[in-house]
């Protein structure tokens, strides 16, 4: 399930930025980042409860929580674009340098 999260996040990313980067505007990339993005978080929730009881189950938590803070953070973007837009990047930043910790940490 975490293979699933983690390949759902970096789609969601690219669904995003590479429509953006190329200014196309036929495709709807929000929502579309908004629907696989949403899909990310629900399945490292699914992750988290898979690893109730194993030694890995306090990295998820950290993984978990992050996912969160992004999904928030986006939800919240939709509402006002004001702060939520810089909170919502710096959960994103967020989630890469905790696996950058829980790499070279753990």
């Amino acid at each position: 399930m975490e293979r699933i999260s983690s390949n759902l996040f970096m789609l969601a990313l690219i669904v995003y930025y590479i429509p953006k980067l190329f200014k196309i505007r036929k495709f709807n990339y929000r929502k579309a980042h908004i629907a696989v993005g949403t899909l990310s978080v629900v399945a490292m929730c699914l992750a988290l409860f898979q690893k109730i009881g194993t030694e890995d189950f306090i990295k998820y938590i950290g993984f978990t929580l992050v996912m969160l803070s992004i999904g928030v953070t986006g939800y919240f973007l939709m509402k006002k674009r004001g702060i939520s837009k810089k909170l919502h990047i710096i959960s994103t930043i967020g989630f890469f340098v905790y696996l950058f910790l829980v790499v070279a940490v753990f």
